[in-house]
């Protein structure tokens, strides 16, 4: 059986058989297109594709960003999205809501600001750009350590 698994949901889907790709479908002005291999059909809805093709759709639900409160390891003090390594500065980020601007550092940091060094569970990334820092670190006693 082919499984249909959403990429972007609505709009693309991966078509997989034994966790191999076959395929995909794509969302257009005009319906949908199904390509397998060198084979492509168009449909003009869901309902068709479903009828005429056996593949079963995974549920959305399946794909939604989770809930971990941790990124790359590292805690973080919120529920988390759009989670990256920023390799410039050696950190892991995220944001706090899907469509937010704002980033943050995941992990323990020691960030200097004037002349104390202070302990900061996720500050935001402007303030890592900002002032000098170390960090990351998986706990509050691993980075006190360090500032010693």
């Amino acid at each position: 059986m082919i499984i249909a698994k959403a990429v972007i949901p609505n709009q693309f889907w991966i078509l997989k058989e034994d966790d191999r790709k076959v395929g995909n479908i794509e969302a257009g002005a005009d319906g949908f297109s199904v390509k397998i291999g060198n084979q492509v059909q168009s449909y003009k809805s869901i309902n068709t594709l479903k009828q005429r093709i056996s593949i079963k759709f995974e549920s959305i639900n399946s794909t939604v960003v989770s809930t971990d409160k941790t990124v790359h390891g590292y805690p973080t003090d919120g529920k988390t999205h759009n989670a990256i390594f920023d390799v410039k500065h050696q950190v892991p980020l995220w944001t706090k809501e899907p469509k937010s601007k704002s980033w943050y550092a995941a992990g323990w940091y020691q960030v200097k600001q004037g002349r104390s060094w202070t302990t900061e569970l996720c500050p935001k990334l402007i303030t890592l750009q900002r002032y000098p820092y170390r960090g990351p670190f998986y706990t509050e006693e691993q980075a006190n350590v360090k500032s010693v």
